[in-house]
């Protein structure tokens, strides 16, 4: 039973290895022949190529720099690509002119939402007319690399797409990073993928909302003051008329104290003037009476 599972396995692998190196050339064939297609799209005419293999974000990306038939430099093309696609993967190229604006881009492989991310692969897209002709340098940079608007740059995105045009731009951020490291003979620096979060909407949707709600807490304060104008007063002016009746047992207390420690005289002296406070305070609480009636009925209108 060993010796026939064994067989069985050998028998697989060699079918493998043979469909393998049946292939594999047609394959190289096919790569370079897309390759050579894609250097087509994004640059001029040329004769020769001269290669360098870079890698950037552990991803790796080939500039291919072409010459014409003088020997000059044509241009130069990126091989870039991207994890940060909704699909995953995005492949693709983007040529330089020799002074450093984007000739084009080809996207070679991508698998984003049909119909919404798969129309950066289309001839004229959002995206592709926000950047083509122009050099990176000179667009509206968010931490030096271009950006869709939503996140501060001036790339027009796919609509209902924006992590696919995120993708994109950082894709063509890579490109750009890797042309400048062949160009300058520098050493080309990591770009961080993905993008930044301000929604302005949700300011403004919170904007909205603190207004709304301000205007309905103004609104319900006011009710509410208007509601309870004639309690408050009401309340007030009660306190006041017992407060004039307290403040009348204070005096009599202090009256009293007086009087033990002054004359007979003096104590009725301060005994009239005492009397004369409580009938001031009782007619200053039928006044108080008479106002709060007629504070009540103006709260009542005012309610209506």
């Amino acid at each position: 039973m060993v010796a026939v599972l064994f067989g069985v396995t050998l028998i697989a692998s060699l079918g493998v290895g043979i469909v393998y190196r049946i292939t594999a050339e047609p394959i190289a064939a096919a790569n370079a022949a897309a390759v050579t297609e894609a250097l087509g799209r994004v640059l001029p005419p040329f004769e020769t190529t001269k290669v360098d293999t870079l890698q950037i974000d552990e991803l790796p990306i080939t500039v291919y720099t072409a010459y014409d038939a003088s020997g000059a430099v044509a241009g130069y093309a990126v091989q870039t690509a991207t994890k940060s696609g909704f699909g995953g993967m995005i492949r693709m190229m983007v040529g330089f002119d020799p002074e450093g604006s984007i000739l084009n881009i080809n996207v070679l492989e991508q698998a984003e939402t049909p119909g919404l991310g798969t129309k950066m692969a289309e001839e004229e897209n959002v995206l592709l007319n926000s950047i083509r002709g122009r050099r990176p340098e000179t667009m509206q940079l968010v931490d030096g690399r271009i950006a869709v608007r939503k996140d501060g740059g001036d790339v027009e995105a796919l609509t209902a797409a924006t992590i696919s045009s995120r993708a994109y731009c950082d894709a063509v951020n890579r490109a750009w990073m890797a042309y400048r490291g062949v160009v300058t003979g520098t050493a080309p620096t990591d770009v961080a993928t993905g993008a930044s979060m301000t929604g302005g909407g949700s300011t403004d949707e919170t904007t909205a909302s603190d207004a709304a709600t301000g205007d309905t807490s103004a609104s319900s304060y006011d009710a509410s003051d208007a509601a309870s104008g004639a309690t408050a007063q009401k309340t007030t002016e009660a306190s006041d008329a017992t407060s004039g009746a307290t403040e009348a047992a204070v005096e009599s207390s202090d009256a009293a104290s007086g009087a033990t420690a002054a004359s007979s005289e003096d104590a009725g002296r301060h005994n009239r003037r005492h009397n004369g406070a409580r009938q001031n305070h009782r007619q200053n609480g039928i006044q108080h009476d008479a106002t709060e009636t007629d504070n009540m009925t103006k709260g009542g209108a005012y309610e209506e």
